[in-house]
């Protein structure tokens, strides 16, 4: 099957590409797990040393995979600087994460003996990417795995695969030993993770998605160990083995606005934490809850800021609003807004508009606001959608908070806890810092502070497990290992006195 690649703002075919079958995935499995003992043996500073020289690769390649990236991605072309930046910098710095996969050694409580803890991977490793970040998670999963020393596969978003498959190119063109190690599956996403969470090869998979695409791979791989029953003297045994899942999943992350800041500096920096990349962003500010007092002033300059964001050509260095990434993102923000106005009380502030094409490309939906009463909010089962879900779109919710308490609850009243963004004075920051329920608590600072050294995740169903993490820390297994050689007698210990007789011939 052929997959054509289009260009999300003209329409262009940017290539056309032949998708994998069972039988390529299956192959692929079966030669990059013949890497596992190899990749072991390597030393954790011989890979490191191999992450920076392919820094230099891709630093060499930069133009033109950011223009793949604005090109496939939509995204507008001064995002793509800062997708670039994150491996360019997670790459050349990689001696940074040295600490988090270290072998360490601790003594014994008792006996006062010296034990060492050993870090190794895990095995052959799957990474499931989105599509809203073309280069910076499928090239930090690829890095991570290097690191780690485990074999890998990534398979991108099928909407956005050309940025991954060039960089793999660049590398493998270079004097990288380990390129079989690693390899590029290009398919439909529920056709290729249920062939990995088949295989009883892969050990690991590491999935950026939304909360309930993670929660189905559960069910799914729940279905797989039923297959796997039989039953042993009554017991029911199940005989395949378990697998490690990371799930990075949505963000509907609270922007809490409080008296006594700066409000116009503030609005500034909420516009671009609200619509930056078209508001497709799993920690993009999606609720915004502001302080009554200082509501209505508030609300005049988020408006105002709005109004100055720049939709159009993503090639453009002055656009702020690239294409929206597929025609189900125009849908759903046009689903979230319509059922949102539903509601008694609620009211579109700003945008609400479509600039649909009739095709997959070339789709945009106006930066919206809508305000959400909080009495609409209490009852959270009946909550407008737009509330209870992440809309991964340019659609944000703002709500009145009547004070401090009032906010911490309205940002708590969620089933996600990604970010929580907050502006107070100081006298305020310790409680919204102890209450606030988040992976990730940002104050009075400006926004989109992700940076290769940030950890991944959040609370809730941010994240599987819940928490924030590093992938390394995610691609080994730890052993303990006691050594008493040192410590034990010398009788333990044989030493041959006698000749080895090895061939006796009558």
């Amino acid at each position: 099957m052929k997959l054509d690649v289009l260009n999300k703002y003209t329409g262009e075919v940017i290539d056309s590409i032949e998708a994998d079958t069972e039988e390529t995935i299956l192959n692929k499995i079966r030669r990059t797990v013949q890497w596992e003992r190899k990749l072991l043996n390597t030393t954790l500073e011989e890979r490191i040393d191999v992450i920076k020289d392919i820094a230099d690769v891709l630093l060499k390649e930069k133009k033109k995979i950011k223009d793949i990236i604005v090109a496939e991605g939509g995204l507008p072309i001064r995002y793509s600087e800062w997708e670039f930046a994150m491996i360019e910098k997670g790459y050349s710095y990689v001696d940074w994460f040295i600490d988090l996969v270290k072998d360490r050694t601790q003594r014994d409580l008792e006996s006062g003996q010296v034990s060492h803890i050993k870090y190794q991977p895990m095995g052959l490793t799957i990474g499931i990417t989105p599509r809203n970040t073309p280069m910076s998670l499928p090239m930090y999963f690829w890095g991570s795995s290097f690191m780690t020393g485990n074999p890998a596969i990534i398979k991108p978003s099928t909407a956005c695969p050309l940025t991954m498959k060039y960089c793999i190119e660049r590398i493998n063109e270079s004097d990288f030993p380990f390129n079989e190690a690693y390899d590029l599956v290009i398919s439909p996403g529920n056709f290729a993770t249920k062939i990995f969470i088949e295989s009883k090869l892969i050990k690991n998979i590491v999935c950026v998605a939304a909360s309930h695409t993670a929660k189905q791979i559960l069910i799914d791989y729940a279905e797989v160990l039923k297959k796997h029953t039989q039953k042993f003297l009554g017991v029911n045994m199940i005989n395949f083995p378990f697998k490690n899942f990371i799930f990075e999943s949505a963000g509907n992350d609270a922007g809490i606005v409080m008296p006594g800041v700066n409000l116009e500096l503030v609005a500034k920096w909420n516009v671009i934490a609200s619509y930056t990349n078209s508001g497709q962003q799993c920690f993009s500010m999606k609720r915004i809850i502001v302080h009554q007092d200082i509501y209505d002033e508030y609300i005049e300059l988020l408006l105002k800021g709005i109004e100055k964001l720049k939709m159009g050509d993503p090639r453009d260095m002055s656009t702020d609003i690239g294409p929206l990434g597929s025609r189900r993102i125009l849908m759903m923000m046009e689903v979230m807004v319509g059922e949102a106005t539903k509601h008694k009380g609620v009211k579109i502030l700003c945008g609400a508009e479509k600039m649909d094409t009739g095709k997959s490309y070339g789709l945009f939906y106006k930066p919206t606001l809508v305000e959400i009463p909080r009495g609409n909010i209490l009852d959270f089962d009946k909550a407008p959608f737009l509330w209870r879900e992440e809309a991964f779109g340019p659609v944000r919710s703002v709500t009145k908070a009547k004070n401090i308490d009032d906010a911490i609850f309205l940002a708590n009243h969620s089933n996600y806890g990604m970010r929580a963004v907050v502006y107070t004075p100081p006298e305020n920051i310790e409680r919204f810092v102890n209450e606030l329920q988040a992976g990730s608590i940002y104050i009075n600072n400006e926004p989109m502070q992700a940076n290769i050294s940030t950890a991944l995740g959040g609370w809730k169903d941010s994240s599987y497990p819940p928490g924030i993490k590093y992938y390394p820390s995610e691609m080994v297994i730890s052993k303990i290992v006691y050594n008493g050689s040192l410590n034990t007698s010398k009788h333990l210990f044989v030493e041959a006195t006698q000749p080895v007789l090895k061939d006796v011939v009558n």
